[in-house]
């Protein structure tokens, strides 16, 4: 064989082996991006279930609701004997449990392995105030004077008083048993109050003392002088017993435009 045949042959073999090794490489690139892409798609498309039950975070008894992925819309129900199922896939974020009177609660679903218990809040409802009117009201004494305020439910008290004096309202609304008084109290700066001692309320004929359950009494009967906070009221459980009146006394006080609000709910 002639010195330029070997030379071709000895070329030959670097070519046809460095063309393996790129056809090797090409197929393990290959392989390794078909694997990412399966198991790409395979934690897409997996999917777990989780139970989920809801519960009064008060009372611990199971309560009806609806139960979410992250924002979703269509939720699926959850009742006392038998909570939601959901179906969780990778990717997923939250479960988001929402029911009437409730607050919505969320919860992260890497924490969740195959049961869910959601302890719900209630959104805390504030009864509505109703204005209760001094109509009926009536002085027992000619030191008090009495003009009405801005609205039938609001009064203005005056007069100089030495020793005890007061008025009465009547013709109240029997409705009010079992519920709760409120009053509100303005202007009283104005006025001068012996020992801090602002007014006394009773109710009935027999005048029984009307007890607040959000503040103290002077002397264990009479409200302190001062302004009421407009968000917070004094309030009265009315008793069962109650038969439309009321009774203010006021004892060695100046009065000079005092502000009476009253309400019930």
């Amino acid at each position: 064989m002639s010195d330029e045949g070997t030379k071709q042959k000895e070329q030959t073999k670097p070519k046809r082996k460095l063309n393996k090794q790129i056809i090797v490489a090409l197929i393990g690139a290959a392989a390794l991006i078909i694997a990412t892409i399966i198991g790409a798609l395979i934690n897409a498309y997996s999917v777990r279930s989780i139970e989920v039950y809801l519960i009064d975070k008060e009372t611990n008894q199971g309560i009806s609701g609806d139960v979410f992925i992250d924002t979703e819309k269509n939720g699926v129900l959850s009742v006392p004997d038998k909570p939601a199922d959901i179906k969780v896939r990778k990717g997923d974020r939250f479960i988001r449990a929402e029911s009437d009177n409730y607050k919505t609660e969320l919860k992260p679903i890497d924490r969740v392995v195959k049961t869910l218990t959601i302890d719900m809040e209630k959104i805390a409802v504030t009864p509505q105030l109703i204005p209760l009117s001094f109509a009926g009201r009536r002085p027992w004494s000619n030191e008090i004077r009495i003009s009405e305020g801005a609205s039938s439910n609001e009064i203005i008290v005056s007069g100089t008083i030495s020793d005890a004096a007061g008025f009465s309202v009547s013709g109240l609304p029997s409705v009010m048993r079992g519920r709760t008084l409120v009053l509100y109290f303005s202007n009283t700066g104005a006025s001068r109050f012996s020992r801090s001692r602002m007014v006394k309320i009773e109710y009935n004929a027999d005048d029984i003392l009307l007890e607040p359950s959000n503040t103290s009494l002077e002397n264990g009967e009479y409200l302190t002088a001062g302004d009421t906070p407009p968000d917070n009221g004094v309030e009265f459980p009315i008793p069962d017993d109650f038969n439309g009146r009321l009774n203010f006394t006021f004892y060695g006080a100046e009065l000079n435009n005092l502000i009476i609000k009253a309400f019930y709910k």
